[in-house]
Protein backbone atom coordinates (compact mmCIF):
# COMPACT_ATOMS: atom_id res chain seq x y z
CA UNK A 1 0.00 0.00 0.00
CA UNK A 2 1.33 3.45 -0.90
CA UNK A 3 1.08 5.90 1.96
CA UNK A 4 0.37 9.54 1.12
CA UNK A 5 1.50 11.16 4.32
CA UNK A 6 -0.33 14.03 5.99
CA UNK A 7 1.20 15.49 9.13
CA UNK A 8 -0.94 15.53 12.23
CA UNK A 9 -0.97 16.51 15.89
CA UNK A 10 -2.65 13.67 17.79
CA UNK A 11 -5.23 14.30 20.49
CA UNK A 12 -5.35 12.53 23.82
CA UNK A 13 -8.45 10.64 22.66
CA UNK A 14 -6.61 9.46 19.55
CA UNK A 15 -3.63 8.19 21.56
CA UNK A 16 -5.90 6.45 24.07
CA UNK A 17 -7.75 4.69 21.24
CA UNK A 18 -4.54 3.69 19.46
CA UNK A 19 -3.01 2.50 22.73
CA UNK A 20 -5.90 0.10 23.27
CA UNK A 21 -5.78 -1.12 19.65
CA UNK A 22 -2.01 -1.66 19.67
CA UNK A 23 -2.07 -3.27 23.09
CA UNK A 24 -4.49 -5.89 21.81
CA UNK A 25 -2.76 -6.30 18.45
CA UNK A 26 0.92 -6.33 19.40
CA UNK A 27 1.01 -7.17 23.12
CA UNK A 28 -1.94 -9.60 23.51
CA UNK A 29 -3.71 -7.03 25.68
CA UNK A 30 -1.20 -7.60 28.50
CA UNK A 31 -0.05 -4.01 29.02
CA UNK A 32 -1.54 -2.24 32.05
CA UNK A 33 -3.76 0.82 32.02
CA UNK A 34 -1.57 3.87 31.75
CA UNK A 35 -2.08 7.61 32.19
CA UNK A 36 -1.82 9.42 28.85
CA UNK A 37 -0.46 12.96 28.85
CA UNK A 38 -0.05 15.28 25.88
CA UNK A 39 3.07 17.42 26.05
CA UNK A 40 4.68 20.30 24.16
CA UNK A 41 8.22 19.18 24.98
CA UNK A 42 11.03 20.05 22.59
CA UNK A 43 13.35 17.28 23.72
CA UNK A 44 11.28 14.16 22.95
CA UNK A 45 8.42 12.86 20.82
CA UNK A 46 7.42 10.17 23.29
CA UNK A 47 8.39 9.38 26.87
CA UNK A 48 7.48 6.75 29.44
CA UNK A 49 7.59 7.81 33.08
CA UNK A 50 7.13 5.68 36.19
CA UNK A 51 8.01 5.44 39.86
CA UNK A 52 9.91 2.76 41.77
CA UNK A 53 9.32 1.36 45.23
CA UNK A 54 10.94 -1.34 47.29
CA UNK A 55 8.98 -4.55 47.74
CA UNK A 56 9.35 -6.47 50.96
CA UNK A 57 11.97 -9.19 50.36
CA UNK A 58 11.46 -8.92 46.60
CA UNK A 59 13.64 -6.08 45.35
CA UNK A 60 12.16 -3.11 43.52
CA UNK A 61 8.83 -2.62 41.73
CA UNK A 62 7.92 -0.23 38.90
CA UNK A 63 4.51 1.46 39.16
CA UNK A 64 2.57 4.65 38.36
CA UNK A 65 3.15 4.53 34.61
CA UNK A 66 2.65 7.71 32.56
CA UNK A 67 2.95 7.83 28.78
CA UNK A 68 3.69 11.28 27.34
CA UNK A 69 3.38 12.22 23.67
CA UNK A 70 4.69 15.56 22.42
CA UNK A 71 2.46 17.54 20.05
CA UNK A 72 4.89 20.42 19.57
CA UNK A 73 5.48 19.52 15.93
CA UNK A 74 3.31 17.86 13.29
CA UNK A 75 4.25 14.31 12.34
CA UNK A 76 2.95 11.85 9.76
CA UNK A 77 0.44 9.49 11.37
CA UNK A 78 2.72 6.51 10.72
CA UNK A 79 5.46 8.14 12.81
CA UNK A 80 3.00 8.97 15.60
CA UNK A 81 2.05 5.29 15.77
CA UNK A 82 5.70 4.16 15.68
CA UNK A 83 6.49 6.63 18.46
CA UNK A 84 3.63 5.24 20.55
CA UNK A 85 4.81 1.67 19.94
CA UNK A 86 8.35 2.65 20.92
CA UNK A 87 7.10 3.78 24.33
CA UNK A 88 4.80 0.77 24.66
CA UNK A 89 7.83 -1.51 24.33
CA UNK A 90 9.44 0.39 27.21
CA UNK A 91 6.19 -0.07 29.14
CA UNK A 92 6.08 -3.80 28.43
CA UNK A 93 9.59 -4.25 29.86
CA UNK A 94 9.04 -1.97 32.86
CA UNK A 95 5.58 -3.29 33.81
CA UNK A 96 6.83 -6.89 33.69
CA UNK A 97 9.57 -5.84 36.10
CA UNK A 98 12.22 -6.95 33.62
CA UNK A 99 15.73 -5.54 33.54
CA UNK A 100 17.22 -4.79 30.14
CA UNK A 101 20.93 -4.53 29.36
CA UNK A 102 20.51 -0.77 28.67
CA UNK A 103 17.78 1.77 27.85
CA UNK A 104 17.45 0.26 24.38
CA UNK A 105 19.13 -3.03 25.18
CA UNK A 106 18.69 -6.64 24.14
CA UNK A 107 15.06 -7.03 25.29
CA UNK A 108 13.97 -3.76 23.69
CA UNK A 109 15.66 -4.55 20.38
CA UNK A 110 14.21 -8.06 20.25
CA UNK A 111 10.66 -6.78 20.80
CA UNK A 112 11.17 -3.92 18.34
CA UNK A 113 12.44 -6.25 15.62
CA UNK A 114 9.55 -8.67 16.20
CA UNK A 115 6.86 -5.97 15.97
CA UNK A 116 8.47 -4.39 12.91
CA UNK A 117 8.59 -7.76 11.15
CA UNK A 118 5.15 -9.04 12.16
CA UNK A 119 3.20 -5.81 11.64
CA UNK A 120 5.21 -3.96 9.02
CA UNK A 121 6.19 -1.14 11.37
CA UNK A 122 9.32 1.04 11.29
CA UNK A 123 10.09 1.58 14.97
CA UNK A 124 13.57 3.00 15.55
CA UNK A 125 15.88 3.33 18.52
CA UNK A 126 16.08 7.08 18.07
CA UNK A 127 13.09 9.25 17.27
CA UNK A 128 12.81 11.71 14.43
CA UNK A 129 14.68 14.98 14.89
CA UNK A 130 12.87 18.06 16.11
CA UNK A 131 12.10 20.80 13.61
CA UNK A 132 14.90 22.95 15.01
CA UNK A 133 17.37 20.08 14.68
CA UNK A 134 16.23 19.47 11.10
CA UNK A 135 16.87 23.09 10.14
CA UNK A 136 20.32 22.97 11.74
CA UNK A 137 21.32 19.80 9.86
CA UNK A 138 23.26 21.27 6.94
CA UNK A 139 25.50 18.30 6.17
CA UNK A 140 25.62 17.43 2.47
CA UNK A 141 24.31 13.93 1.80
CA UNK A 142 23.33 11.99 -1.28
CA UNK A 143 19.56 11.87 -1.79
CA UNK A 144 17.80 9.65 -4.32
CA UNK A 145 14.45 11.40 -4.72
CA UNK A 146 11.28 10.18 -6.40
CA UNK A 147 8.77 12.95 -7.14
CA UNK A 148 5.26 11.56 -7.53
CA UNK A 149 2.44 13.54 -9.14
CA UNK A 150 -1.11 12.55 -8.25
CA UNK A 151 -4.28 12.87 -10.31
CA UNK A 152 -5.19 15.89 -8.17
CA UNK A 153 -2.05 17.68 -9.31
CA UNK A 154 -0.52 17.45 -5.84
CA UNK A 155 3.04 16.24 -5.47
CA UNK A 156 4.97 14.25 -2.93
CA UNK A 157 8.49 12.96 -2.50
CA UNK A 158 10.09 9.69 -1.50
CA UNK A 159 13.74 9.59 -0.44
CA UNK A 160 14.83 6.08 -1.36
CA UNK A 161 17.30 4.07 0.65
CA UNK A 162 20.10 3.13 -1.72
CA UNK A 163 19.42 -0.57 -1.15
CA UNK A 164 15.78 -0.10 -2.23
CA UNK A 165 16.33 2.15 -5.25
CA UNK A 166 15.45 -0.41 -7.92
CA UNK A 167 12.46 -1.90 -6.10
CA UNK A 168 11.00 1.54 -5.37
CA UNK A 169 11.69 2.64 -8.96
CA UNK A 170 9.48 -0.25 -10.10
CA UNK A 171 6.80 0.17 -7.43
CA UNK A 172 6.14 3.90 -7.28
CA UNK A 173 4.43 4.36 -10.71
CA UNK A 174 1.88 1.60 -10.14
CA UNK A 175 -0.05 2.83 -7.12
CA UNK A 176 -3.56 4.24 -7.45
CA UNK A 177 -3.75 7.97 -8.14
CA UNK A 178 -0.04 8.25 -9.01
CA UNK A 179 0.00 9.67 -12.54
CA UNK A 180 3.73 10.25 -13.02
CA UNK A 181 7.06 9.76 -11.26
CA UNK A 182 10.45 11.34 -11.89
CA UNK A 183 13.73 10.74 -10.09
CA UNK A 184 16.48 13.13 -9.05
CA UNK A 185 19.87 13.10 -7.39
CA UNK A 186 20.36 15.93 -4.90
CA UNK A 187 22.81 16.95 -2.19
CA UNK A 188 20.56 19.70 -0.78
CA UNK A 189 20.55 19.51 3.07
CA UNK A 190 16.82 20.36 2.97
CA UNK A 191 16.13 16.71 2.20
CA UNK A 192 18.01 15.53 5.33
CA UNK A 193 14.78 15.95 7.28
CA UNK A 194 13.04 13.15 5.39
CA UNK A 195 13.66 9.50 6.38
CA UNK A 196 15.14 7.05 3.89
CA UNK A 197 12.32 4.88 2.58
CA UNK A 198 12.51 1.10 2.55
CA UNK A 199 8.88 0.80 1.45
CA UNK A 200 6.67 3.23 -0.52
CA UNK A 201 5.94 6.31 1.57
CA UNK A 202 5.18 9.68 0.04
CA UNK A 203 5.58 12.99 1.86
CA UNK A 204 3.42 15.87 0.72
CA UNK A 205 5.35 18.97 -0.34
CA UNK A 206 4.37 22.32 -1.84
CA UNK A 207 5.30 22.85 -5.49
CA UNK A 208 7.16 26.10 -4.74
CA UNK A 209 9.26 24.47 -2.01
CA UNK A 210 10.00 21.46 -4.18
CA UNK A 211 11.14 23.58 -7.15
CA UNK A 212 13.37 25.68 -4.92
CA UNK A 213 15.22 22.68 -3.52
CA UNK A 214 15.44 20.76 -6.80
CA UNK A 215 16.98 23.64 -8.75
CA UNK A 216 20.47 22.14 -8.42
CA UNK A 217 19.35 18.50 -8.59
CA UNK A 218 20.28 16.15 -11.41
CA UNK A 219 17.57 14.11 -13.17
CA UNK A 220 18.04 10.35 -13.07
CA UNK A 221 17.17 7.82 -15.75
CA UNK A 222 17.25 4.04 -15.81
CA UNK A 223 18.78 2.27 -18.79
CA UNK A 224 20.04 -1.29 -19.30
CA UNK A 225 19.59 -2.15 -15.63
CA UNK A 226 21.51 0.91 -14.43
CA UNK A 227 20.46 4.22 -12.92
CA UNK A 228 22.43 7.17 -14.23
CA UNK A 229 22.34 10.95 -14.39
CA UNK A 230 20.43 12.32 -17.40
CA UNK A 231 21.98 14.98 -19.62
CA UNK A 232 18.90 17.24 -19.62
CA UNK A 233 18.44 19.97 -17.06
CA UNK A 234 15.84 19.74 -14.30
CA UNK A 235 13.43 22.19 -15.97
CA UNK A 236 13.58 20.37 -19.32
CA UNK A 237 13.26 16.96 -17.68
CA UNK A 238 10.24 18.01 -15.63
CA UNK A 239 8.41 19.45 -18.65
CA UNK A 240 8.96 16.31 -20.71
CA UNK A 241 7.38 13.93 -18.19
Amino acid sequence: MCIFVDDMRPTKEYIERKYEELNNLCFDGELPEVAIQMSRARTYLGQLGFKRRRRLLRGWENYGFVLRISVRIDLPEEEVIDTLLHEMIHLAIASRQQKDTSTHGRLFRQMMADINKRYGRHINISHRKTKAEQEQDTQRRTHLICVSTFDTGEQGITIAAKSRLFSLWDLMPHFPKVMATVWFLSYDPFFNRFPRALTPKIYRIEEKTLKEHLKDAKPLIRQSGKVMVAKTRVSEYTKST
